[in-house]
């Protein structure tokens, strides 16, 4: 996959992407500079109030890491040394460690608590988005309403046709009539289904990123609804030992 939503990137192994579990939620950025980080926190958040267990897996390269200082406590990394692990509440995080390339995806100790597993993708290469379409997860694309943007947005949605798909869209409320203007099909269609969810840009997270703190309660709200619309209502806590047999082994051999 690519890493970070700034710019491509080598990043994990092509096969890597074919290991996606049924149900995960993958966050990519339509373009650069989108806030898919900012997004996957989001969701992140509103998951592991629903008494849930939620892991947080970033892909990118640390120089590009916007989740670098979102967790409250450091936990080292794996036997392998490549995924630097931290908490934030009920939430785990995992992030890459510079130069080391990772043999799989993250896995936490078996538990009982049912798992939802958030992976922040970034901006995909083009090979990656057409791999990420045949998987079966749920995708949030995150843009910004700018012209580009508006276009940008439309060429990843017709590439993930085949998957249960949410728009985060972050800034202000009011689209510029050009911005409005160059909205695709795809992207119309899904507005008209409440499936295009608002995130609204907060000044302090401009200016001191995501942080082991709170969420501004803005940026709360639109992670609740981005949830709402990703996950079922009440935790499939009947379910967990299916789901953990579901997924592929992590990088330590475990399984999640």
């Amino acid at each position: 996959m690519s890493r970070g939503d700034s710019a491509p990137a080598a990043g994990l192994r092509r096969g890597d992407i074919d290991v996606l579990a049924a149900g995960w939620i993958t966050v990519i950025a339509a373009h650069a500079g989108a806030g898919a980080s900012t997004v996957a926190l989001a969701i992140s958040d509103a998951a592991a109030t629903t008494d849930r267990r939620v892991h947080l897996v970033e892909t990118a390269h640390p120089r590009r890491s916007g989740l670098i200082a979102a967790a409250s406590a450091e936990l080292g990394t794996d036997a392998a040394g490549a995924w630097r692990r931290g908490s934030r509440g009920r939430v785990t995080i995992d992030r890459c460690v510079a130069d080391v390339e990772p043999g799989g995806w993250p896995a936490l100790p078996i538990s009982e608590e049912p798992t939802v597993t958030v992976l922040d993708l970034g901006l995909p290469a083009p090979e990656n988005l057409a791999q990420l379409a045949a998987a079966r997860t749920r995708t949030v694309v995150v843009c910004r309403p700018t012209v580009p943007g508006m276009r940008l947005t439309e060429h990843a949605l017709s590439q993930l046709a085949e998957q249960p798909v949410v728009v985060a869209v972050v800034g202000p409320a009011r689209w510029p009539p050009a911005v409005h203007a160059n909205c695709g099909p795809r992207l119309r269609e899904l507005r008209s289904q409440g499936r295009v969810v608002r995130v609204p840009i907060d000044r302090r997270l401009q200016t001191a990123g995501l942080t082991g703190d709170r969420l501004p309660r803005g940026v709360e709200a639109a992670g609740r609804s981005l949830a709402a619309l990703l996950m079922p209502a009440v935790p499939p806590r009947h379910r967990h030992r299916h789901r953990a047999a579901a997924v592929q082994p992590g990088a330590a051999g475990e399984t999640q």
